[in-house]
């Protein structure tokens, strides 16, 4: 039985993934791993939201408690400099895949696939895929509010249809840092192995022309929405 968000006094009214975003993205975990955990869900919303903020433009793009979670990091600049350039229409399926997961001293550390290659450009009524068959591996390590530090593993109620959360699922959780790019190379060929689509049927160059998108799924784990918080 998973346990409600906590976090209903923390409903933000009036967000919504911005309008030039219409991927989804579709999780999965290695076995052992529970997407509906604690730290699993703040990885899953900062993850979401880091990409949402680069091609939003803008830190608010990210999902409600974004901006505060990321108070600390200098990965901020990230979002700072696109004033001025077009925002970019998106379509497809994004595909994260967490790795690993494990409790360090003050939270936990968890290694991340990012599999952007269905998630596609338009321009001029074509669609041009983001990225070639490689995920990214990418390392998170998030700091627990010291409070919740004895009931972080317990799950919550953190899916539905719903693309975004209406609530701050991070609940005072920090992220301490966010590399791109895992230190540990054997990352990389995990990643790919665990990608939905065998490597052959994905694209195999950057900016391939298509005259449709690739599909775009529904979320998964996905949200809840207003009113199953």
């Amino acid at each position: 039985m998973t346990t409600p968000i906590d976090a209903t006094e923390s409903i933000v009214k009036g967000y919504s993934v911005p309008d030039n975003i219409n991927y989804n993205v579709r999780w999965s975990a290695d076995p052992g791993i529970d997407l509906f955990s604690r730290p699993a869900v703040v990885v899953r919303a900062y993850m979401e939201s880091y990409y949402l903020a680069i091609h939003g433009h803008a830190l608010a793009a990210g999902y409600p408690g974004f901006a505060d979670a990321t108070s600390q990091q200098r990965d901020r600049v990230d979002f700072d400099y696109w004033n001025g350039l077009e925002l970019e229409r998106l379509a497809g399926t994004q595909f994260e895949h967490l790795l690993a997961l494990a409790p360090t001293s003050d939270g936990w550390a968890a290694t991340v696939c990012s599999g952007n290659y269905a998630v596609m450009a338009e321009k001029d009524s074509r669609f041009f895929n983001l990225a070639g068959p490689s995920p990214q591996a990418e390392t998170v390590r998030i700091v627990a509010p010291e409070q919740t530090l004895p009931v972080t593993s317990e799950p919550l109620a953190a899916e539905g249809a719903e693309r975004a959360p209406s609530a701050d699922v991070f609940a005072g959780w920090k992220i301490a840092e966010h590399e791109q790019a895992a230190r540990d190379q054997n990352a990389y060929s995990e990643c790919d192995s665990r990608m939905p689509d065998a490597r052959d049927a994905r694209p195999h160059k950057v900016n391939l022309p298509h005259d449709a998108p690739y599909p775009t799924l529904a979320p998964y784990p996905g949200w809840p929405g207003f009113d199953e918080n």
